[in-house]
């Protein structure tokens, strides 16, 4: 039996990108390793990956060097990803449910939701806004 985590962009960008939870986030992703964990997410989460890089490059906050080791080091990250329409749907009703304005980080929410799973995030307006309904949804402050 599989032993699924949905990880969303921030979690992900944080192992690799200067960030204040980015020792967390690479001690919490070698857990992962360690636990032989499969890594979920929306197929939304490659095109995320891209514009934040490509954003902290536009920034001046990394080079265009840096991005290419960023982005490899992302890309091989062993991450199963899942789309489909029930999955928008559900998405959709989350974002409803919580009052998002848009269904983005609601697809990471389906997919975990979906596969039975924890959603591990950096997104701590996500967290404060779902987490006190949806008890699998783990932001990254929690992980000592």
């Amino acid at each position: 039996m599989t032993s699924w985590i949905v990880t969303d962009a921030s979690l992900l960008l944080a192992t690799v990108l200067e960030e204040n939870h980015s020792d967390r986030a690479t001690r919490l992703f070698d857990q992962f390793i360690q636990q032989q964990q499969q890594l979920a997410a929306p197929r939304l989460l490659r095109y995320e990956l891209v514009s934040v890089v490509r954003k902290s490059v536009y920034r001046d906050l990394i080079t265009v060097d840096e991005a290419q080791i960023a982005l490899d080091t992302l890309f091989a990250k062993r991450v199963r990803l899942f789309f489909n329409e029930a999955l928008l749907r559900r998405a959709y009703a989350f974002a409803t449910q919580f009052n998002r304005p848009a269904v983005y980080d609601s697809q990471y929410l389906a997919v975990a939701e979906f596969l039975g799973c924890d959603f591990w995030t950096v997104d701590e307006r996500l967290y404060n806004t779902v987490g006190n309904t949806l008890s699998w949804v783990k932001w990254i402050g929690e992980f000592t």
